[in-house]
């Protein structure tokens, strides 16, 4: 799933996630892709989009991280489609990770696989961002 890319009347869809996968240096084969929901003024309508393998989707879901850093898609953001189960287990790791950000500040807190993790921060990490 796609999510903040801008929707204009009458757009080319597939071309849209072209240009988002060309921006993360990715080239997967595109069964369909399509904008899911109805659509509204004030926020885009996430584009749905079905590859080819497991592989491409894993690959794709890996490079999302460095379309903050492209310059047309710094709004845009790629994550799985979630059913709406895992939606509200995902929500509630991601409040629960925030309270764990503000008390364990020299720790790193990522969702892994459902699962809250923590690295300890080192001295050289500090003053770098991590990559993965």
């Amino acid at each position: 799933m796609i999510f903040g890319k801008c929707e204009e009347q009458n757009e080319d869809v597939a071309e849209t996630v072209t240009e988002v996968m060309q921006d993360m240096n990715e080239k997967p084969r595109v069964v369909e892709c399509f904008r899911v929901g109805t659509s509204r003024i004030s926020t885009p309508r996430p584009i749905k989009v079905k590859l080819c393998s497991a592989d491409a989707v894993s690959s794709i879901l890996r490079s999302a991280k460095h379309l903050k850093n492209s310059g047309n898609n710094k709004n845009t953001f790629i994550a799985p489609d979630r059913t709406q189960e895992e939606r509200v287990n995902h929500k509630k790791l991601v409040e629960k990770i925030k309270g764990m950000v503000s008390e364990e500040s020299d720790k790193y807190h990522y969702i892994g696989r459902g699962v809250i993790r923590s690295v300890q921060k080192s001295a050289d990490t500090d003053k770098q961002s991590i990559s993965e």
